[in-house]
């Protein structure tokens, strides 16, 4: 005798007859399990999920300013439309609709700072995120085995580094010029605490090593929040531009934001003395208004920075210094590492330092 509880329950699973092909064999028929096909198709795909077709909604654009908490948003409404009332153009707190919920995205978070979205305002008191308007770009980390978006539609990506706490890592700043190239963002390289010489590494043998970049296109500025050394020659890097801060923890960008931006006094922190590295002062990525015109999208600071496995062909043209000797490899398709006649590993020693060189090696090696 079943239990009154058991009286529903169903023993097994449900079959489906499904008809697949096999090449050069003819039809045949295969079992898949009804639950599994409706795990399938519990996820709509994102580019069938773009629009909301609800008809009560009423949309405006708007663009994300801070990812508050988990589908959570804060954002400021478009100001290129004129209709909007003043007092709409306040940050307002979004959720994201239950249709974006159960989109399949490609990352890990499916909105972040600096998207633009469209807001359904019908009900005041209940702002739901209808629809994430095409993205011109994205900055991302890789965390496996998905991205977690930092930032988009961004027009720069200020990487900062520092002479000391922490010490200068060239390695590091490949990884994030890597990533900046493959998502196609212009960088600036900033190297912060100039008035930290170290005699074992002083501020000369650093400016040297960024000659590499400044040869390779890249924007190098050498600042001190201290001296207030290139304070100026930064900000005019940044007027009437969305850029994102980022960089190894502790390396300042509290501090440097503080000098371009008095008022905003965010808050610093120094560094750990148990793993010279920097501690988190930045726990969200938001983006700020400067004063001078522009804006900031300030992200956390991160101790590693990883690249996906699957773009791992395009680091042998992106890698910093290695586009303008690529055409002139044998082969098209060179990764620089076993092929001959390969320019980059002819001009090491020459052009190419044999660190940089070293530094890609293991930056691929690590995406196999």
């Amino acid at each position: 005798m079943y239990k009154k509880k058991d009286k529903f329950k169903t023993i097994g699973q449900e079959l489906k007859l499904k008809n697949i092909k096999i090449d050069d064999l003819e039809d045949i028929y295969h079992f898949e399990s009804q639950k599994n096909a409706r795990t399938k198709s519990s996820k709509t795909l994102i580019s069938k999920g773009e629009k909301t077709f609800k008809s009560s909604a009423k949309l405006i654009r708007g663009r994300v300013i801070e990812v508050k908490a988990n589908h959570l948003y804060s954002v400021v409404c478009d100001l290129s439309f004129p209709h909007i009332e003043k007092a709409d153009r306040d940050p307002k707190n979004c959720i994201l609709s239950g249709r974006l919920k159960y989109i399949a995205h490609e990352s890990r978070n499916p909105i972040c700072v600096g998207d633009f979205v469209n807001v359904d305002i019908s009900e005041p008191d209940n702002l739901r995120i209808e629809e994430i308007i095409s993205r011109k770009n994205t900055l991302s980390r890789y965390i496996y085995p998905n991205d977690v978006l930092l930032a988009s539609n961004i027009d720069q990506v200020v990487i900062l580094t520092s002479v000391k706490e922490p010490d200068f890592c060239a390695n590091l700043i490949d990884r994030y010029i890597c990533a900046a190239e493959i998502a196609e963002i212009p960088v600036v390289l900033c190297v912060n605490k100039i008035d930290l010489n170290d005699l074992q590494l002083p501020i000369e043998q650093i400016q040297k090593e960024c000659e590499y970049y400044t040869d390779a296109g890249y924007k190098v500025v050498f600042t001190s929040t201290i001296t207030g050394k290139g304070i100026e020659n930064l900000k005019k890097l940044l007027l009437d531009k969305v850029t994102v801060f980022s960089g190894h923890s502790g390396t300042g960008k509290s501090s440097i934001i503080n000098a371009l931006e008095p008022g905003l006094n965010l808050k610093v922190r120094n560094v750990s003395h148990f793993h010279s590295k920097g501690t988190h002062t930045t726990s969200s990525s938001n983006m700020i208004a400067w004063g001078f015109g522009g804006y900031l999208i300030d992200t956390p600071g991160i101790k590693t920075f990883g690249l996906k496995p699957k773009d791992i062909d395009k680091i042998a043209s992106c890698f910093p210094g290695f586009s303008k000797y690529t055409d002139f490899c044998g082969f098209a398709n060179c990764t620089h590492i076993h092929e001959e006649n390969c320019a980059i590993k002819e001009n090491i020693d020459k052009t190419i330092p044999e660190d940089r060189y070293l530094s890609y090696w293991n930056l691929r090696k690590n995406l196999c």
